[in-house]
């Protein structure tokens, strides 16, 4: 039996909760309970995992200890500044982080930390997507759209970090210069050089990995990332990414472009500050343009790359890593 605590609120947390329910039921437990962080109201007795944003986190921390009166794993991910963490809210439980790079700055602050799991990606729907040729499969996109890249991903509308975390701004500049291809986007933000194909959870996963996999290139402008999951998925389909070279981006595979410095920013819709890896949205653009006009053999290299990597990322996997750590 395990007990998987969860945002519910939050699509991606949702996403991760499942798919390691998921991953939970291939490595042999019988049951797997989901429980909405934002629900707990009487005490649970089982093992329990925590899905959440860490700095979040600290503000349940109390409610979450109340409620689980078992072995109890933190498995966080945020790309708030490590400084702006209390380190007493992370003692006396399994602390886990879903980068190398969070694991390295949080043991610096002196936030207790036991080691790094990865989220996982919907693996069997990845390869489904992934299995039979890019000629057959994307046909009808390609004679919707014609050729085109794609970003997705959501970020803080009403009053964002400056500048913006996720990076929609720096990716609507390029798109309004880019020439011979056409933009998609799919997330919260209403950009105004690309095509919004969907807003958060609009589409199916099989839908939103089919409409990655037949892009060109998959663009992932964020200026900082807990982990990072639209990059990850991309790489599991087979699609080419560009991506700076924040240490975030560490398990990426793709074109990458160099950041030009670290700042902190306050982002007032959330009430604490994000680390951010800014750069100059002229690299941006050149990358984007290189991975275009690379030859075929090499963008293969990267799409092969790209899906062998996808192991790291099995549900299975995951699951087994956060349970036994």
């Amino acid at each position: 039996m395990a007990t998987l605590i969860y945002d519910n609120l939050g699509f991606a947390f949702r996403k991760v909760a499942r798919l390691t329910a998921r991953g939970l039921a291939r490595v042999g437990y019988r049951e797997c309970r989901l429980i909405p962080i934002h629900s707990l109201f009487y005490e649970y007795s089982y093992p329990a995992v925590v899905i959440y944003d860490t700095k979040l986190y600290e503000r349940k921390s109390r409610i979450v200890r109340a409620a689980t009166r078992s072995r109890l794993a933190l498995w966080l991910d945020s790309p708030v500044e490590p400084s702006a963490l209390n380190p007493e809210h992370f003692e006396g439980a399994v602390h886990l982080t879903t980068l190398p790079y969070w694991l390295r700055e949080y043991s610096r602050v002196g936030v207790p930390v036991h080691g790094w799991v990865p989220r996982p990606v919907d693996y069997e729907t990845a390869v489904e997507v992934s299995r039979l040729p890019r000629e057959y499969v994307c046909r009808d996109l390609w004679s919707r759209y014609g050729r085109y890249v794609i970003m997705v991903g959501s970020d803080n509308r009403v009053a964002p970090s400056k500048p913006p975390r996720k990076g929609v701004d720096a990716y609507d500049a390029v798109c309004a210069e880019l020439r011979g291809v056409r933009c998609l986007y799919v997330g919260s933000w209403d950009p105004r050089n690309a095509v919004k194909v969907s807003g958060v959870g609009g589409l199916g996963e099989y839908s939103l990995l089919r409409l990655v996999r037949c892009a060109e290139v998959f663009v992932w402008p964020s200026r900082s990332e807990g982990f990072g999951m639209p990059p990850v998925e991309a790489m599991a389909v087979g699609t080419v990414v560009v991506s700076s070279t924040a240490p975030f981006n560490d398990l990426v595979v793709g074109v990458k472009f160099d950041y030009r410095d670290v700042v902190v920013s306050y982002c007032p819709e959330v009430g604490f500050p994000f680390r951010l890896f800014d750069y100059d949205v002229r690299e941006l653009r050149s990358a984007v343009e290189q991975a275009l006009e690379m030859p075929e053999d090499e963008k293969e290299e990267l799409r092969v790359e790209g899906t062998v990597r996808r192991e790291l990322f099995r549900p299975d996997l995951v699951a087994l890593a956060v349970t036994q750590a």
